[in-house]
């Protein structure tokens, strides 16, 4: 059911549909439970840029509903954490979780003020933007991708700048940590706080570390699906277990010179081709057996994307399914069209509350609960 709100009346409605009813159940006062119902709404149900004004006004009549988002998305100290592990377990109670996708997000931004940003060289867009980066953890079903955490990534100028801190109120706990690290942090979380473990699937898109990644994803002892670039350096795997290994290749040279056959992971039109090769990576706990898959789309000589997996060779069908899988949806596109990139505060915890808030509509609307219905607000946060 949908209904508006007045601020100087009060009704009654039904409990909202989960998740944002349980999400959201830890915080302490009934108005914050109340305005995130319908922050949620005004992203699921407002067209277009998601500005604050937009989604009040197409909630509520309230000429004070979108000052009350602000106060509640920037001013209030509620955490952020305990609705995102609420939101993994839910997520991961509704859906056959197939995998733990880690993916770089770009948020253009204009100006300098916002936290985070910086410029950065986007491989995709073959050009320098001013931007943040953000990092999400999506649990990946056949219902696609959901967001279930993030991280945002801090340069070490806005780390290092006690006035650009001050300027974001960055936490003081908060120091500089790559890209790489702070997606292992985010797979980390996702250990404590799910029972079920899925193999990790990451494209860092050139924004991380690959060798940092497989490395902390072995240390972790995680199964993993990896995108690497044709710089890392690996060895074919010999014929014979107990032949020494051969020497060292960048993975550019060893697609060239061995060639692997193209094979379809899917039968579906329009499916990547993959081949595989069968190598060896350099770990600092000795050499590891890999399956290298080179992903075709076209005709070219060279694959679209080079992916790298642990998964044992009975799973190898498995990993194909996966990386064919990326080939078709983009993790985070989701998130985008519900307003990730329309946040126009200057916070970083306001940054991370308005995120929470995106995957909470989005969690909603991929897991068929694409209404949400709100309460009525007496006074704001």
């Amino acid at each position: 059911m949908d209904r508006t709100f007045d601020d100087s009346a009060a009704t009654t409605v039904a409990a909202p549909a989960p998740p944002v009813h349980r999400l959201f159940a830890h915080l302490p006062r009934a108005d914050q439970r109340r305005w995130a119902e319908v922050y949620v709404k005004g992203l699921l149900t407002t067209p277009g840029k998601k500005s604050l004004r937009r989604m009040a006004a197409s909630v509520t009549p309230s000429p004070t509903a979108s000052q009350s988002l602000q106060q509640f998305v920037n001013v209030s100290s509620w955490e952020w954490r305990p609705v995102r592990a609420e939101l993994t377990r839910w997520v991961a109670g509704h859906t056959p979780v197939r995998a733990w996708t880690v993916a770089p997000v770009v948020i253009p931004k204009r100006g300098s003020l916002a936290a985070g940003v910086h410029r950065r060289f986007v491989p995709g867009l073959g050009r320098t933007v001013n931007c943040q980066l953000a990092l999400g953890a999506f649990l990946t079903s056949g219902l696609g991708d959901v967001s279930v955490d993030w991280q945002l990534y801090l340069p070490r100028e806005w780390t290092a700048d006690s006035r650009l801190r001050e300027q974001a109120r960055i936490p003081g706990s908060t120091g500089y940590t790559d890209a790489a690290g702070l997606c292992l942090a985010l797979l980390d979380r996702l250990a404590r706080t799910t029972t079920r473990r899925a193999p990790v699937v990451i494209d860092p898109e050139g924004h991380l570390d690959a060798e940092a990644l497989i490395e902390g994803l072995e240390a972790r002892g995680h199964d993993w699906v990896v995108a690497v670039p044709d710089t890392l350096r690996l060895a074919l795997a010999p014929a014979q277990s107990a032949a020494p290994r051969p020497p060292l290749e960048t993975v550019r040279t060893l697609v060239r010179r061995h060639a692997p056959p193209r094979t379809a992971a899917r039968t579906e039109r329009g499916s990547p081709r993959l081949g595989a090769l069968s190598t060896l990576v350099p770990l600092p706990g000795g050499d590891r057996l890999c399956l290298l898959v080179g992903e075709w789309t076209s005709s070219s000589v060279r694959p679209d994307r080079t992916w790298l997996t642990n998964l044992h060779p009975d799973r190898h069908f498995q990993a194909g399914a996966l990386i064919a899988e990326r080939a078709a949806a983009r993790a985070g596109a989701a998130e985008t069209e519900l307003g990730l990139h329309d946040f126009a505060g200057r916070s970083y915890a306001g940054w991370h509350r308005h995120a929470t808030l995106v995957s909470a509509a989005s969690a909603q609307r991929r897991l068929g609960h694409g209404g949400c219905p709100h309460t009525p607000h007496r006074t704001a946060p």
